[in-house]
């Protein structure tokens, strides 16, 4: 299995990175992924419905344990919604230990959502307890809102054989002037199962869910799926 590939695959799923241990001697890696989503939830926002998005992702490895990663996307309603987004995402990371830090922002631009264009300003550090499970936390300041947003996760990784993997991630979140919310968001959930057809090719359908923990907020609980579909090169 391309441990790097393993790697990008897994962070893109998950959201997070989800091993200090993957096979950083090799210096670069990069990913182009197409996604479908029952739904589009974001932060325990639901967004859309029935979406089709498009990544390139990238991950660079420096010296001294440090790494750059970037993604850029483009997310499509299906059927008769106009919601589209178009988002560029860059973060650094340095490993220390079994500690990964990052420092990173993110540029979202909206068409006919009521999320406003801006960037995402954020900072996480994550506890690599061993090769499968990962703890963090992170805080982000999002321009277009003109809030905060901060997240407690935990993610785990297991290996079923050399072609397939399952990833989990959960935590819980909290905001403040974050689109008419306030104090603890929502707990959210990811739970998703890769199979590499090939060295380069690979398949993930997933389920997730966002539970609201202030009944006063606008919107609803959400449970939803869908499948990746990732070429590494």
């Amino acid at each position: 299995m391309n441990h790097l590939k393993t790697f990008l695959t897994s962070a893109l799923i998950a959201g997070t990175s989800m091993s200090a241990y993957a096979d950083l001697s090799i210096p670069y890696g990069i990913e182009a992924l197409t996604s479908y989503r029952s739904e589009y939830v974001h932060r325990g926002f639901e967004l859309a419905n029935d979406t089709i998005d498009f990544q390139l992702s990238s991950r660079v490895s420096l010296a001294n344990d440090f790494s750059i990663n970037a993604t850029a996307w483009y997310n499509n309603e299906l059927d008769d919604g106009d919601f589209n987004e178009f988002g560029i995402y860059l973060d650094l990371r340095k490993d220390i230990g079994d500690m990964t830090y990052a420092l990173g922002t993110t540029f979202h631009d909206y068409d006919d959502s009521f999320f406003e264009d801006g960037f995402d300003i954020f900072g996480s550090a994550t506890w690599h307890i061993n090769k499968c499970v990962d703890l963090g936390a992170s805080v982000s300041y999002d321009t277009g809102a003109d809030g905060w947003y901060g997240e407690l996760f935990s993610s785990y990784y297991y290996s079923i054989n050399d072609h397939s993997f399952v990833t989990l991630r959960g935590g819980v979140s909290a905001v403040d002037g974050y689109y008419g919310r306030e104090g603890f968001n929502d707990v959210f959930a990811k739970l998703a199962y890769t199979y590499d057809i090939n060295e380069s090719v690979s398949v993930s359908p997933y389920i997730a869910t966002s539970i609201l923990l202030d009944g006063d907020d606008l919107g609803n609980d959400s449970f939803y799926g869908g499948v990746y579909f990732a070429v590494s090169f």
